[in-house]
């Protein structure tokens, strides 16, 4: 009753829930950590924006004695922001609530930096506007004739509207939320801008370019901040699942459309974890049960096959000149054949066979205790495919060169294996 065998095992719900347990804590730690390495670049990159503006801030407090407030608000920014490297540092990552505890502090504070970042940059970019027109002022001082009169007015008048043109371009591109390429567009619309020094030309251009961009940004930022949080989370939560399970990683840009398609792939990566941690399971189990009946895994391949299929072969000893050959199949299927051992393709001999059907029957008892003590670790039987009986038919020889070989494996000889036998026997009634 104990010829080639072929059976697909499945978890115990028991089994199957502690797994699911398992890969949901490490999931949440990966998550946790990828949240505040996100939250946390954001936060740096927040403290990086206003350097430029800064000297601004300070151009304008030693000439007028006024920022708009400016320097209050950055020293408000940097206490929100200097703080969380220390307690990034002090995060035991092993320890996934303290994880998520330091993944929702740092998302509290990056939530009230960028609303300080929208007051920043508004006072910022008055700011700029308001140095160039002292500046100006300072250079243009003495230098009026009533001549002249008439075409300063007319000058006066376009230098103000560039200057609330150029107020909105600067505080929209101040908005950390936008897109690079949004971002790119408004610095070469501002740069544009600056080279204007016709009225009629400044009005067309306003309504033609200036207009028109700053309400594809509007509508961006709209939908950014209608679903930024959600996606922020799913794309978390995507990138820590594909550094987990060694996924290459796609970009998405944060939008309704990319909040479906993470949804998908996120399932997608989950279904196919599951399902593979379930038969890595049960092969490590396998190896385990084999390893405690004193088998020795001598030799391993893997195999594709011309139509895609793949699987995987241990080659585990038997007795002396004997292994037992397990196959794990893609489907999830499990093949156990005993067989000789020899260093080259060939059929046995007639009393080769007559060993191989006694190794067979004893191998029988040996099955049923691996399935027993299989059992014992939450794994049963889910599709008995076949269970053959011993028959010369069945006898084989295992060709070692076809597999990576760890130890060296003797060649089955007829003698030997009938004291083997014997011995085996005897060591497994003990």
């Amino acid at each position: 009753m104990s010829g080639p065998k072929t059976s697909r095992y499945t978890l115990t719900p028991e089994q199957r829930r502690i797994l699911a347990e398992q890969r949901e804590l490490e999931r949440r730690k990966s998550v946790a950590s990828e949240s505040i390495r996100r939250y946390n670049k954001r936060l740096m990159q927040i403290g990086s924006m206003f350097s430029t503006a800064k000297q601004v801030s300070g151009e304008l407090m030693s000439r007028i004695g006024n920022d708009g407030g400016f320097a209050d608000k950055i020293k408000e920014l940097e206490g929100i922001i200097s703080p969380i490297a220390p307690v990034i540092s002090k995060t035991n990552s092993d320890d996934v609530v303290s994880l998520e505890n330091t993944s929702k502090t740092v998302a509290e504070s990056l939530e009230k930096a960028e609303k300080l970042v929208t007051e920043l940059s508004r006072i910022s970019a008055q700011n700029e506007i308001e140095l160039q027109t002292t500046l100006r002022a300072e250079i243009d001082k003495g230098f009026k004739t009533s001549f002249a009169d008439i075409e300063v007015a007319s000058q006066t008048d376009m230098s103000e509207n560039k200057n609330k043109i150029r107020v909105q371009l600067l505080q929209m591109k101040g908005n950390v939320n936008l897109s690079a390429e949004l971002t790119v567009e408004l610095e070469k619309t501002i740069s544009n801008l600056d080279a204007i020094d016709n009225e009629a030309f400044l009005k067309n251009y306003s309504s033609v370019t200036v207009s028109p961009l700053l309400k594809r940004c509007r509508q961006y930022l709209n939908e950014y901040e209608a679903c930024h949080e959600q996606f922020e989370t799913l794309y978390a939560e995507y990138i820590a699942l594909c550094d987990l399970y060694f996924y290459v990683a796609q970009e998405y840009p944060c939008c309704n459309a990319s909040i479906e398609a993470l949804k998908t792939e996120i399932k997608r990566i989950k279904d196919s974890v599951d399902a593979d941690d379930e038969q890595a399971y049960i092969s490590d189990c396998l190896d385990e049960v084999m390893e405690e009946m004193g088998y020795t895994v001598i030799g391993s391949r893997e195999v594709t096959k011309k139509n895609g299929k793949h699987f995987r072969n241990e080659l585990y000893t038997y007795g002396e000149g004997t292994a037992v050959n397990v196959t794990y199949s893609f489907d999830g299927k499990i093949a156990m054949e005993l067989g000789g051992v020899d260093a080259t393709d060939r059929l046995p001999n007639d009393h080769e066979t007559a060993v191989l059907c006694e190794s067979m029957e004893q191998f029988c008892d040996d099955f049923k205790e691996i399935e027993k003590r299989l059992f014992a670790k939450g794994i049963v039987l889910a599709d008995r495919i076949s269970l053959l009986p011993p028959s010369a038919e069945y006898a084989q020889i295992i060709n070692t060169t076809d597999y990576n070989m760890t130890e060296k494996a003797e060649t089955l000889q007829t003698k030997k294996q009938r004291r083997a036998t014997t011995k085996r026997k005897a060591l497994r009634k003990e």
